[in-house]
């Protein structure tokens, strides 16, 4: 079956140039879930270019082709499938997950706010694993600077909603563009040799 949900690159993606000021004025219950969608749509079409094997198959595990019933068709789905094709990290499934989180919670909750009682131990979570993962870039020469900026913005994560809302955008538009460069390189899995020997091997395997 045909590809039917929004392909992230050709639909959805802005250009690296556009993505803050594509999203950042959003209110904060559309900005958690267009975001959380938005790297849903990123990471299925990843995965979609890092499979082998027919298109259609590929379509109805990922649900591409509009089937909810799909073995990865959710968001949740498809962060677990990642991780084990090494396609991402477990530093990126903790924030990706987040994501997720906060997008159930302002979807199923009327009041929800950043500061919410319900919704804060997510964004704190959130925060924790994106300065984790921000630190050790910077050691490691990837990142220049240093995370006193985040450490500051934690502190103020349960009081000010605007420091949650500012992370969650800094957060969505880094792996945003994150993920158009990985699209770039993502390479398809080697294909499994076949196990029917082929017409110059015998049944033994071996080359006649």
């Amino acid at each position: 079956m045909a590809w039917k949900n929004e392909q992230w690159l050709r639909d959805i993606f802005p250009g690296q140039g556009r993505i803050y000021e594509e999203y950042r004025l959003l209110p904060d219950r559309e900005l958690s879930i267009v975001a959380a969608a938005v790297l849903d749509s990123a990471l299925a079409e990843l995965l979609f270019l890092r499979l082998t094997g027919p298109e259609e198959e590929r379509h109805a595990l990922l649900g591409l082709n509009g089937d909810g019933r799909a073995p990865c068709g959710s968001f949740g789905a498809r962060i677990q499938l990642a991780i084990v094709l090494d396609l991402i990290s477990k530093d990126d499934a903790s924030i990706l997950r987040s994501m997720k989180n906060l997008r159930n919670r302002f979807a199923h909750e009327v009041n929800a706010k950043f500061t919410s009682s319900t919704v804060i131990p997510v964004v704190i979570a959130l925060c924790d694993t994106f300065n984790s993962l921000n630190q050790r870039l910077i050691e490691d020469g990837f990142l220049n600077g240093s995370s006193a900026g985040l450490k500051e913005l934690r502190a103020a994560l349960p009081y000010q909603n605007e420091a949650g809302a500012g992370l969650l955008l800094a957060v969505f538009t880094l792996y945003h563009a994150y993920f158009h460069r990985l699209s770039e390189r993502v390479s398809l899995i080697p294909r499994l040799l076949t196990a029917t020997p082929n017409a110059e091997q015998g049944a033994d395997g071996n080359t006649h």
